[in-house]
């Protein structure tokens, strides 16, 4: 007899694209205020110690610990201890749900670490068969989310309140063209106004509405930083009818206009 419930299946590959492993390090203390990106995005702590507030938790880490984001989230915190040194490994994974917020730090061991040093040189080893480094990257992130991710059937993190939102935003990404009110939301979610509100809060520390909006010009700034399109194109696919409301919000969510933010290029690149 099985000591713990069936995973549930999961359609398709678990990791369906790598978009960059790198390896960056702060040198001084202070405040900072960043985004993840979309998708997933794992931080191993190896220097330094750090505190954060993500998603309404506050927490301190550092050496030995490992941090997971999960699409878009905003990030503040202060580095207390330098130099601050981190792996940062971002991937896709659509069948994969995020760890519930409360279980996103956890500790590292050793043998983690040295699959995540294997798996920064596999990413670097550009002269590398394409293929061989394609499966060598790949078979090591598999590897680490197996070190990371432990499922527990008494735990949320599969079917609980926090998931059903997950699962409606996955929804939501792929109309952000349309209009999305709180009712278009409860009707895609099939759930009450109460329930979804709630699953909202539980998983992003924020109203439904509120989400929406954060989703919205966080794939506008992507778009801006890293495409070509029209600001009118942008403004069109992340549901703006008008440009100049979609100019305003964007110049009061990053402190600058899409004209400005593209010239200045990427946050990534920029550190």
């Amino acid at each position: 007899m099985p000591d713990r419930a069936p995973f549930p299946p999961i359609n398709g590959p678990v990791v369906t694209a790598v978009t960059f492993v790198d390896r960056i390090r702060r040198q001084s203390t202070g405040d900072f205020q960043s985004r993840s990106l979309p998708g997933h995005l794992i931080h191993v702590c190896i220097a330094g110690e750090v505190e954060q507030l993500v998603g309404g938790f506050q927490r301190n880490f550092g050496n030995g610990s490992a941090v997971w984001y999960f699409e878009d989230e905003a990030v503040w915190g202060k580095v207390l201890q330098a130099p601050w040194e981190f792996y940062t490994i971002n991937f896709s994974a659509p069948s994969l749900p995020p760890p519930p917020l409360s279980d996103r730090v956890v500790p590292v061991e050793a043998d983690t670490i040295t699959r995540v040093e294997r798996l920064f040189e596999a990413w670097r080893a550009l002269d590398a068969p394409p293929l061989q480094r394609h499966l060598k990257v790949y078979g090591l992130l598999l590897e680490i989310i197996n070190d990371l991710y432990t499922y527990d059937p008494q735990h949320r993190r599969i079917d609980g309140p926090a998931q059903v939102w997950w699962e409606v935003e996955a929804i939501i990404r792929e109309r952000l063209d349309e209009p999305i009110d709180l009712t278009r939301i409860v009707e895609l979610s099939g759930s009450s106004e109460r329930s979804i509100s709630r699953a909202c809060q539980l998983a992003t520390g924020m109203s439904p509405i509120k989400r929406v909006k954060e989703i919205r010009l966080n794939y506008a700034r992507g778009l801006t930083q890293f495409s070509s399109c029209s600001m009118t194109e942008i403004a069109y696919r992340v549901g703006y009818t008008r440009v100049q409301e979609f100019s305003r919000d964007y110049r009061k969510y990053f402190g600058m206009t899409p004209t400005q933010d593209r010239k200045a290029g990427g946050d990534y690149h920029k550190q």
